[in-house]
């Protein structure tokens, strides 16, 4: 079942390659990936109708296609594992994490990580603390600079129920990287809570003045004073 159902969206993929978007696509990516040429609404829909008549729950079977896609050498496989695990994220528990940290330390990428650590390890650790307090700490002591961006940002989804000291912690674990993509992550978490806790967030960013630029930068972009 699991073969047959990983065919019939490798084939569904072939039909929708555009070899023209895919150079554009890869351009994007820096290189990095291989890219088939699905736009973003045509590989929704692709997922959408794949998923119709199906019972698909997160057991063995749909873990080995999470892999299966993951190992593809087209990066669009991948976006097609985060659309299938996203709505299925309120199913998962503390057992899935350690499949999702592979994942996210595998073919490293922000849009692979962003699609991970928010959507779904965030859904499972909003359920379980103790989960999170097991995980979320470990990758802010981590050197991988993909699970310290993941420590920051698996709370984009809680809004008012954001742990604003957790937060807090994380960011300031590495509150002098050099890595962009920890600083923009930082930036990212603090403007998001900046809807909810303006000054907090303005205060925050006052006491902290070792905070890289595009932190602060990207932190206070939203708020109007």
């Amino acid at each position: 079942m699991m073969k047959e159902w990983f065919d019939e969206i490798i084939d569904a993929c072939q039909s929708l390659a555009n070899p023209e978007k895919a150079i554009g696509m890869k351009a994007y990516m820096k290189n990095q990936f291989e890219f088939l040429g699905i736009s973003s609404p045509e590989r929704k829909e692709l997922v959408s109708s794949f998923r119709k008549d199906k019972k698909i729950s997160p057991d063995d079977r749909f873990w080995q296609l999470i892999e299966k896609l993951w190992k593809s050498p087209f990066r669009e496989c991948q976006y097609i594992a985060i659309d299938l695990m996203t709505p299925l994220a309120k199913k998962m528990d503390c057992t899935n994490v350690p499949i999702l940290e592979q994942l996210i330390l595998t073919k490293s990428w922000w849009d692979t990580v962003d699609g991970l650590a928010p959507n779904i390890a965030g859904a499972i650790f909003k359920k379980d603390i103790n989960c999170r307090n097991n995980y979320v700490y470990r990758w802010m002591e981590s050197k991988n600079i993909w699970l310290q961006r993941s420590s920051v940002i698996f709370q984009l989804k809680y809004k008012k129920e954001t742990d604003w000291d957790m937060l807090c912690e994380a960011i300031l674990k590495h509150d002098t990287s050099s890595e962009f993509f920890v600083r923009k992550a930082q930036g990212w978490a603090l403007r998001n809570y900046s809807s909810i806790q303006p000054q907090a967030v303005i205060s925050f960013v006052e006491a902290n003045p070792q905070l890289s630029g595009l932190t602060k930068k990207e932190a206070l972009r939203k708020i109007i004073v």
